[in-house]
């Protein structure tokens, strides 16, 4: 089960039901002991931006239909 949030044009999906955080050129996404796993913003140009990740997450972008999707990954140690 993928869960979408809109971002400007883009699209953002997870594999799991986040709390996101979002204006109109960013977006904070949110676990339930309110840790921040990922923070994105847009580009002057409408491009996506992936200013970090906190997480262990692979993400997945197809510009072509401006949609990253965001698989939560098991950690190293």
């Amino acid at each position: 089960m993928m869960v979408s949030y809109p971002l400007g044009e883009w699209t953002l999906a997870f594999d799991r039901a986040y709390r996101v955080v979002r204006d109109d050129t960013t977006a904070v996404v949110l676990d339930e002991d309110r840790t921040a796993l990922v923070l994105l913003s847009l580009t002057e140009t409408g491009n996506l931006r992936i200013e970090r990740t906190y997480y262990a997450m692979i993400c997945e972008i197809d510009a072509a239909e401006r949609k990253a999707v965001f698989h939560t990954t098991e950690e190293l140690g």
